[in-house]
């Protein structure tokens, strides 16, 4: 088999597979995994995912230079993280911003054009100049893929998958900035603005639930209608809070510096508010998702 891969994010103008190359700065599931249009594999010292992109039918009226990664990988990323019970760690994918596309239209699990893929994979990552500060993929004795120490439920991250449409732009941009929240906490020096990455992302999520809410019937969803969403779905006892009201005080000191509160010259916050709220953005969405 003979493959050719473009060095491009994709092609609008006609289907084809995205190949996009993850970093030894992630943690992903050990078993590989296939969705008909979405696979993981390893080969050649690279982990890699190929999805099969299909141009869509939405016209996004806005310019972008942040649109790399494609619906379909977003939806495949964020089915990873999301497939995670909520206190059994974390899958934190680190896709490199280098992708490229191939005209492929058969199997995307089948073994012939996995191993092809890997090896034409490897031979241009190897061409290319990539920066000094370039996260690696390419595995070595200094950098080597990190799994996940729990076995995978397939049946759930498919469901995800299916459930995640990529015609829903605000799902899309919530599950994004959940994905690049753990990038930039894979860093140390960047954890702080980690959280401002999940904000975005907890914002998504509190207008994704108001829409919900508003296809019942209610025509302006407070944030107290919102929490209580949240908590008839985990068949909570009824708090009569707001949405995540326990961090709202947090993010409105760290995203704006001078308010209400005061003046605050450090986010006033912790690593472990990152972690749990993550934890629990993380279930909402899921929950959110399955059920449309």
């Amino acid at each position: 088999m003979n493959l050719t891969l473009r060095h491009v994010p994709r092609w609008e103008d006609r289907p084809h597979v995205v190949i996009r190359p993850m970093s030894t700065f992630g943690r992903y599931w050990a078993e590989p995994i296939q969705l008909g249009e979405a696979v993981t594999h390893q080969g050649q010292g690279m982990l890699f995912t190929a999805c099969r992109n299909v141009t869509s039918p939405n016209h996004r009226e806005y310019y972008t230079e942040f649109d790399n990664l494609s619906d379909i990988e977003v939806r495949f990323l964020a089915a990873m993280i999301m497939a995670v019970d909520f206190d059994d760690g974390v899958v934190s994918p680190y896709p490199a911003s280098e992708s490229f596309a191939c005209e492929y239209d058969g199997d995307l699990s089948d073994p012939n054009f996995l191993h092809t893929a890997a090896i034409t994979l490897r031979g241009e990552v190897a061409a290319m100049h990539r920066l000094a500060t370039a996260p690696p993929i390419i595995a070595s004795s200094r950098n080597l893929f990190e799994y996940h120490h729990g076995e995978l439920n397939f049946h759930r991250l498919k469901k995800i998958f299916s459930a995640v449409e990529s015609a829903d732009d605000l799902l899309l941009r919530g599950l994004q900035a959940l994905i690049k929240c753990q990038m930039m906490a894979t860093h140390a020096e960047f954890v702080e603005e980690a959280n401002y990455a999940l904000y975005v992302s907890l914002d998504a999520l509190f207008s994704t639930v108001r829409r919900r809410l508003i296809r019942t019937g209610n025509t302006d969803p407070s944030a107290y209608d919102a929490q209580a969403y949240v908590h008839n779905i985990f068949n909570e006892t009824q708090s009569g809070m707001r949405f995540f009201e326990e961090f709202y005080t947090d993010r409105i000191m760290t995203m704006h510096p001078e308010n209400k509160y005061g003046i605050f010259r450090h986010a006033p916050i912790s690593r472990s508010d990152f972690h749990y709220l993550f934890k629990m953005v993380r279930a909402v969405y899921r929950e959110v998702a399955l059920r449309k």
